[in-house]
């Protein structure tokens, strides 16, 4: 039981470290700029998307902090443990992590290194240089949702005898398919950022761009 409280664990505070991110993020949103140079039914699309999933997080995340108030009471309170909660809450942990992994493609929140805003204010080189970050983003994302697709269709090869949890019988395809649909979200707001990229060209990029961190520092009071 203590071994799959610590996975918990590990994955809550990866997800609640995510949404932190994307919270205080506010209007820091890379591809959200460039949303008016989407055509409008792909626009109205990804907006769309974007709402069921930043519903679906929100609304799962407290299923954590309350389910381990739960077990903490169950354990230290009644001297009971809270039956078989890591089968259901691995699932829902897996299904937010990686929906908040696509929501982070999406406002370009993903943990990055890169300097070469602070070296250059060339604008065709700034904006050849997203372009190329986010198409090798894109063929990699491609290369792991291609396996995840394997993995899933293994599972749906094995029907009726699927892999299950030991006390509530939960599929392993549950989750996997939460794997497969967060990835398969993250490589099309990658592709979907080229898109947006080549349209608007380094001129245009950098043009927004300024404005955006103009109207940034504004907010903070710089």
């Amino acid at each position: 039981m203590e071994r799959f409280l610590s996975k918990s664990d590990s994955i809550i505070k990866v997800n609640v470290d995510s949404q932190s991110d994307e919270l205080t993020a506010g209007d820091t949103k890379s591809m959200h700029i460039f949303e008016d140079d989407l055509p409008p039914g792909l626009r109205k699309l990804v907006r769309t998307m974007i709402k069921i999933k930043t519903a679906i997080v929100v609304v799962a995340l407290p299923i954590l902090p309350i389910t381990f108030f739960f077990v903490v009471f169950f354990r230290h309170i009644l001297e009971r443990d809270l039956f078989a909660y890591e089968e259901w809450l691995m699932p829902i942990c897996f299904w937010m992590f990686f929906l908040s992994s696509a929501l982070g493609t999406y406002y370009d929140r993903q943990i990055n290194a890169d300097l070469m805003d602070a070296l250059t204010d060339n604008k065709k080189i700034i904006w050849f240089r997203k372009v190329a970050i986010t198409f090798i983003e894109l063929i990699i994302t491609l290369f792991v949702l291609h396996w995840g697709w394997l993995m899933l269709a293994d599972e749906i090869a094995a029907y009726p005898g699927w892999k299950t949890t030991i006390a509530l019988k939960i599929p392993f395809f549950v989750p996997r398919v939460g794997i497969v649909i967060g990835i398969l979200f993250m490589a099309f707001y990658s592709a979907v950022s080229v898109y947006v990229l080549l349209k608007v060209g380094p001129e245009k990029y950098a043009e927004k761009l300024s404005a955006f961190k103009l109207a940034e520092a504004e907010a903070e009071g710089v």
